[in-house]
């Protein structure tokens, strides 16, 4: 008996459905690979969850127990297989190290010693506990992955290590340094400088923010005020006076887009130190080619000589939009350094919303700070030109300026300085930066050929194999 065999014109129709079926199954397949494995294919050097040097010399100096707690119910996910590698090793270096898991729904009760509740601890979060349970630092699942945006695309950071190698350190400390972000006078929102307080809290650094009126800082800690759009009044003049004369720091960065000519307060407070800022945008002469990236008005300036903070930085620093710094003056018991300069062919533009390259009358030219710090002996003030340099979403040349230029590493060295937190505490305290997470190539055109021969290679493979069998049984 002959066998039934599908009429040959059914082969074309049938190959291109299957083939088709065979494409889209194919790229859902490679989307929810990305969703749920991209932060584990990671296949450069600096492994996601390799523990950096900076973490590894400070397990080193651990010198008393800490308990890590997980919070995780029966079943895995994406974070949690990156939280438990990360425990892992660090248990793994470092006999100090104690571990343990926290179901929430069979154990409420010590969430509930942790927490102070139960029902609002979300499933990720860790606790870091001294020996003597005296100190308890939270750190919620959200703050292990940091996300960003690169042009159209959106990235997710995993900051695990960093987080987690602060919270040691901030267990330990009896009394750790905090940062206090000055709010209510137009600052920019905490999430615009997330990547700063993830930077502070990988140092050990507690962060608060706040009004001046509610603020306590202690000895040690730093105020930031970053970019104030409105005055201080007279009683947070006084307050920030009071602090600074207790022994806490300061940093205060205005900007081109600053109205210094309506900060006669925050001015009055510089001149104590010998600070103060000219209301001026700071450009680079156009034939100053080694002073701003792709633009007159992203200065790159270098670290000058003898600065007290640090001797040189592997990259360059970037300051969109600087203001203008006056030389600073003389005053008793204060010792001003000049961190960061222009070149000597600056131009600093009365009109700040001018071209940068249009000469104009009140136009002044010539080499202008662009930080510097004060030293009072108790206290030390930190006088910034810009503000987009501490922003995560400022942009120059096409990339964000904190990943593409050492801004942050300044920042900490100065911030280590303030604290005496030590030295090497920078973004290699664990945060793994794009660059080392995922695969890149060298165009987007590039990118996509690669992901077209990926999605085209089976579909393509079974049609060769059916149109060779397909020839096969015409010839027959």
């Amino acid at each position: 008996m002959k066998k039934k065999q599908l009429p040959f014109a059914l082969y074309n129709p049938l190959l291109c459905l299957l083939v088709a079926v065979i494409f889209v199954l194919g790229v859902l397949c490679i989307q929810a690979a990305e969703e749920k494995w991209y932060l584990k294919l990671d296949v450069s050097e600096d492994q996601v969850t390799r523990l950096s040097d900076y973490t590894l010399s400070r397990l080193d100096a651990l010198e008393e127990d800490v308990t890590i707690h997980l919070v995780h119910s029966p079943g895995s996910s994406t974070l949690y297989d990156l939280q438990q590698e990360t425990l892992l090793k660090l248990a793994a270096e470092c006999s100090h190290i104690r571990l343990a898991a926290i179901d929430p729904e069979a154990q409420p009760h010590l969430l509930l010693a942790l927490a102070g509740e139960a029902a609002g601890v979300a499933e990720g979060t860790v606790f870091v506990q001294n020996a003597e349970a005296t100190r308890t630092v939270r750190i919620d699942p959200e703050d292990f992955l940091f996300a960003r945006r690169i042009g159209t695309e959106q990235y997710t950071i995993y900051c695990g290590e960093a987080m987690l190698i602060g919270g040691i350190d901030r267990v330990v400390d009896e009394d750790p340094a905090a940062v206090w972000f000055v709010t209510g006078h137009g600052e920019p929102e905490e999430d615009a400088l997330s990547q700063m307080t993830l930077q502070c809290r990988a140092m050990g650094l507690e962060i608060r923010s706040g009004t001046l009126a509610l603020m306590t800082p202690k000895k040690g800690d730093v105020v930031a005020l970053i970019g104030p759009g409105s005055d201080l009044t007279l009683a947070e003049t006084e307050t920030l006076k009071a602090a600074l004369n207790g022994g806490v720091h300061l940093i205060v960065a205005c900007g081109a887009d600053t109205p210094i000519d309506r900060l006669e307060n925050l001015q009055a407070l510089c001149d104590l130190y010998g600070l103060s800022y000219r209301d001026a945008w700071t450009v680079e002469n156009a034939d100053e080619t080694a002073f701003f990236v792709d633009g007159p008005g992203l200065l790159t300036p270098a670290l000058t000589a003898d600065n007290g903070v640090l001797d040189e930085l592997p990259g360059r620093l970037i300051l969109p939009r600087a203001g203008a710094l006056a030389d600073p003056a003389l005053r008793p018991g204060v010792t001003a350094k000049t961190l960061l300069t222009t070149s000597s062919r600056a131009i600093r533009k009365a009109d700040k919303n001018a071209a940068a390259t249009d000469a104009a009358s009140g136009d002044e030219s010539g080499s202008t700070p662009l930080a510097i710090l004060a030293d009072a002996g108790d206290c030390y003030f930190l006088q910034l030109a810009s503000v987009q340099m501490l922003l995560t979403s400022a942009e120059a040349d096409g990339a964000y300026v904190l990943d593409a230029s050492e801004n942050l590493a300044f920042l900490t060295a100065c911030l280590e300085k303030m604290t005496d937190t030590g030295e090497g505490a920078t973004l290699d305290a664990g945060v793994k930066q794009l660059a080392t997470q995922l695969i890149t190539f060298p165009s987007q055109q590039e990118r996509q050929q690669v992901s077209a021969v990926l999605l085209g290679f089976w579909p393509g493979l079974l049609s060769l194999v059916m149109i060779v069998v397909l020839i096969r049984r015409r010839r027959l």
